[in-house]
């Protein structure tokens, strides 16, 4: 699913910081077949909510650092292009926004979707479990 290293990290540099963040490419880091899947997973939420799909090629990974409310939280981060990636990740202007964050449970992931269009107003949150049972409206930290 994901390629790391010691102590959780990628082998590759990252390509932005904020205090709170490191940034990643996805390549090398997410593996093909959870891209396909995680894409696909947002995209059915992305219709559900009625707002634009994601490819999955404009797609980095995030770091909590140690300043980060939940420092090693590692989430996936979608867009609908590369000039929606770098306006986000670069210039922290992300109007409409999609990360999956990957919560461990025991031995296993649970995938905490978040979707958001600050234009509308819209916040969406669900929780696939590593089964792939789906939780609507909430994230994966309420769900056992």
């Amino acid at each position: 699913m994901l390629l790391l290293g010691p102590k959780n990290r990628p082998y590759t540099e990252a390509i932005a910081h904020t205090i709170k963040l490191e940034y990643f490419e996805c390549e090398g880091i997410v593996a093909p077949w959870f891209r396909e899947l995680v894409v696909a997973e947002m995209n059915y939420f992305a219709e559900l909510n009625e707002i634009p799909f994601v490819k999955g090629d404009a797609c980095v990974v995030s770091i909590g650092t140690a300043k980060s409310l939940t420092p090693g939280r590692i989430s996936i981060h979608l867009y609908t292009n590369n000039q929606r990636l770098t306006a986000c990740v670069r210039n922290e202007q992300c109007p409409v926004f999609r990360s999956i964050t990957l919560i461990p449970k025991g031995e296993v992931l649970y995938r905490s979707y978040f979707l958001s269009d600050m234009s509308r107003k819209l916040i969406a949150q669900h929780c696939v479990t590593d089964k792939g049972k789906l939780h609507s409206d909430t994230t994966c930290y309420t769900v056992d």
